[in-house]
């Protein structure tokens, strides 16, 4: 997968290190992502020449309030999301954490969690599994998360591999404990994600190509 050098660069200073040094990822101008899956860095790449990125099936139907028509399983795009989260999360590109954090929570707003689909109970168990194991115990995507499993917890509570799960992350099984008793609305996403702000980032590098 290639990618422009100087772009890169200006994007993370993480990556930054790895293509300017006197390594042999220096010289040789290739960077091993091993932890990464190909999807991630095609939508990586996609976001850093566009400040925007799309999965082949991301696109919502006209009518979102109607849950139903939905695409049939959203939890792949959500978990997707997520990667793209840790990636810039790993790489310090707080721009790009922003935009997926963005889009993470406008799709599974739109998400009805149904008593008898066990899709969407293995779905949720799924990306709160993922968020924990990646991403730092404080970030709001788990506090966040913590809200919907509280919101869904008698679902959740009979799935076994939940329950040894949560009893390994003390910080997001105290942030659960803290909603369960709150409200039973559906959570609502943090306050700076209500509205999408147009990705500006860009535009100065634009004028160097």
């Amino acid at each position: 997968m290639e990618i422009h050098k100087k772009l890169l660069a200006s994007i993370s200073p993480e990556l930054d290190k790895h293509i300017n040094n006197d390594m042999r990822e220096g010289i040789e101008g290739i960077i091993h992502l091993r932890d990464e899956e190909e999807e991630v860095l095609t939508l990586f790449t996609e976001w850093a020449y566009t400040g925007d990125y799309a999965r082949k099936d991301d696109a919502l139907p006209a009518d979102t309030r109607n849950c139903k028509k939905l695409k049939q399983d959203p939890w792949p795009s959500l978990h997707k999301h997520l990667q793209l989260c840790a990636f810039a999360e790993k790489f310090n590109i707080p721009i790009l954490k922003q935009l997926a954090e963005s889009k993470f929570y406008t799709e599974i707003s739109l998400i009805t969690i149904e008593p008898n689909c066990s899709r969407d109970v293995s779905g949720l168990f799924s990306v709160i599994s993922y968020a924990c194991d990646n991403l730092p115990s404080s970030d709001p995507v788990l506090k966040s998360l913590a809200q919907y499993a509280a919101w869904k917890l008698e679902l959740l509570r009979e799935t076994a591999s939940f329950n040894d799960f949560v009893l390994g992350q003390p910080d997001f099984l105290k942030e659960l404990l803290r909603n369960v008793n709150g409200s039973k609305a559906r959570p609502m996403a943090p306050e700076r994600h209500t509205q999408k702000a147009a990705p500006t980032y860009f535009s100065s590098w634009e004028h160097k190509w």
